[in-house]
């Protein structure tokens, strides 16, 4: 029996944000179907609980401490850190110490632009010193290089879609109830050339396209969709915008692109962002300029069997490209050192 313990975020505390959706669940499911026995442990949650549920800050400690003592009962051997930023580096190092032969994986699903990520980039160099692999939602070799140390594995991790949660095949609905769906929360979003608020994104598409049906949530306070009523907000449009913060950085994307997709709609997105060389045009709808989305949009809706048979193509593909089995076992490959980069067909680790 082969032990992972995936630390990350479960939300079964702390309900905001609680995304049925996100990447955890997924990678669990993944390494369980492959048959691994998964221990998830929810550091943020159990900081809060050990802070006496009034302040995850003074829970912190403690959880370190717990979080130790757990793993001297299950016997790990492996662990998965997803965004464990409550996990102290030296909380791993002690651990190494217990367990000479363990192997731990970070990975991250957000953008790295060392400029304007908020902090992002130290927290990930923050444990390199007592990780093995890391693995980011992008395949930009020269963000990606910053992480590489000697001995270490660092490379690209796409973003899972798990047909027991994108449940939806939008593909088949010919008239569903609306044209074009795009969720996201607020702040700006890089739309052609310009860097504008989400919501204006959406404003300029109605008043470009008067007649679409536009479902748009999350942009502003009180409208963001958690839980189950996200996953049911994309059995209701034919389409669906991927649409992320940045959209030039070769081959990252906001998770949002597997909800899109592994629910069967049709992907509207950015041709910058590099996944035109792993999807062709008669699988996800790219353009290059804001116009060019227009015309999209305004062409699959008067269209919906060329939509239907778009998306069905981009479905089928992504689905087996990026499942969540094909995802943990390239996870598991890299922690247990039996990788090979030919069994995948997406780029993965940097040299």
């Amino acid at each position: 029996m082969t032990t992972i313990l995936h630390i990350g975020q479960f939300n079964k505390l702390r309900l905001k944000r609680c995304f049925l959706n996100q990447i955890a669940p997924k990678i669990s499911n993944g390494l369980i179907r492959n048959g691994y026995q998964v221990l998830s442990y929810d550091d943020r949650d159990m900081s809060r609980l050990l802070g006496l549920g009034i302040s995850k800050k003074w829970g912190i400690r403690r959880m370190n401490r717990h979080l130790i003592a757990y793993c001297q009962k299950i016997l790990p051997d492996a662990i998965i850190l997803g965004h464990a930023d409550t996990v102290h580096p030296e909380t791993l190092a002690e651990l190494r110490v217990f367990f000479p032969q363990l192997r731990i994986l970070q990975y991250n699903v957000d953008w790295i632009d060392p400029s304007c990520d908020g902090g992002n980039v130290q927290r990930i160099q923050s444990k390199l010193d007592v990780v093995d692999i890391t693995l980011v939602t992008t395949g930009d070799k020269k963000l990606l290089q910053q992480f590489k140390k000697t001995g270490n594995i660092v490379g690209f991790l796409p973003n899972p879609t798990d047909h027991s949660i994108e449940t939806a095949n939008m593909y088949e609905v010919k008239e569903p109830a609306a044209d074009l769906m795009y969720c996201a929360g607020n702040g700006t979003r890089q739309f052609g050339e310009e860097e504008i608020p989400a919501q204006e994104v959406v404003q300029r598409i109605q008043k470009n396209l008067p007649d679409i049906k536009i479902f748009a949530a999350g942009m502003t306070p009180g409208c963001r969709l958690e839980g189950a009523y996200y996953q049911r907000a994309f059995e209701q449009a034919g389409m669906g915008l991927n649409l992320s913060r940045r959209n030039d950085i070769f081959l990252y994307s906001s998770d949002r692109m597997a909800h899109i997709i592994g629910n069967g709609q049709l992907c509207l997105m950015d041709r910058r962002s590099g996944y035109d060389q792993l999807f062709d045009d008669n699988e996800i709808g790219f353009y290059s300029s804001p116009e060019e989305l227009y015309m999209l949009i305004e062409k699959f809706k008067k269209t919906p069997s060329l939509r239907q048979k778009i998306a069905r193509k981009g479905a089928q593909k992504y689905r087996a490209l990026f499942n969540e089995q094909v995802i943990a076992n390239y996870m598991t490959d890299l922690l247990f050192q039996n990788f090979n980069p030919e069994k995948y067909a997406f780029p993965t680790v940097i040299s």
